[in-house]
């Protein structure tokens, strides 16, 4: 009987430490920097479950990156531990015009590091007008080849993606000399709106019957783009129309 007693008692001793892994601690591995399907496979040797917590949009990272673990890589930790996840998401976050600052009328370099700071937004100059107040005063911002802002546009409920490159047309105190604006992959409502509040006189070639022209994009320009060259308030600039965008250009 005691020899029953004693083989029940170790028996029962092994079951409850292989049950409850007691004394049995390994150092949790780091999955920081790795995708998740690595991390997936590193945890899998262990039974860690890993649990996706929070996500993050960063411009310079692909999706289903490990950011951030809790616990901490490194710490002693048992099999079957539940492991939390900070990954990077795979599309941008998206944010309406009407939560950026106020931009039409303000001084560029400025609102370029807001735009950078809070939605890390890149700032592209396209092109300048004439205007009696101060020069490198935001007149326009153009995104993809829509115009946003203006003195007589403001689309607030525009969704913009994190990170996104936008284009300004700023202020200049001299109707002299101007450089050339790249116009092509533009709608033509933003080539037009574009070129003449540089001063440029217009002449449209279609390239096909254009029914409604506020669809058609700019293929083709006329002095081409360069940003090395000037011209003169009062010149001509033709741009030949298409319904289709022309390739390559930004989707």
């Amino acid at each position: 009987m005691i020899i029953f007693l004693l083989t029940l008692l170790l028996i029962t001793s092994w079951w409850l430490k292989c049950y409850t892994r007691h004394g049995q601690s390994i150092e949790l591995p780091d999955f920081t920097g790795k995708s998740m399907a690595e991390a997936e496979q590193m945890a899998r040797s262990h039974d860690f479950e890993l649990i996706k917590q929070d996500s993050s949009y960063f411009v310079d990272k692909p999706g289903s990156i490990v950011l951030r673990q809790t616990p901490k890589p490194g710490s002693l930790v048992k099999e079957d531990r539940k492991v939390y996840l900070v990954v990077t998401k795979h599309n941008a976050d998206l944010v309406s015009v009407s939560l950026l600052p106020r931009l039409y009328g303000q001084i560029f370099d400025v609102k370029k590091a807001e735009l950078q700071k809070g939605f890390e937004f890149k700032s592209n100059i396209v092109g300048y007008m004439y205007d009696a107040g101060p020069k490198d005063y935001i007149m326009a911002m153009i995104y993809q080849g829509d115009t946003l802002i203006s003195s007589r546009i403001e689309q607030k409920d525009y969704k913009l993606p994190k990170g996104a490159t936008l284009d300004f047309v700023l202020s200049s105190n001299t109707g002299a000399e101007i450089p050339i604006p790249n116009v092509v992959c533009m709608t033509y409502p933003a080539a037009t709106f574009l070129l003449t509040s540089m001063g440029l006189i217009i002449q449209e070639i279609e390239e096909d019957v254009i029914d409604h022209k506020e669809s058609s994009y700019v293929i083709h320009q006329e002095p081409l783009y360069d940003e090395d060259t000037r011209i003169h308030s009062g010149d001509t600039v033709r741009i030949f129309l298409n319904l289709k965008k022309p390739d390559p250009c930004p989707n």
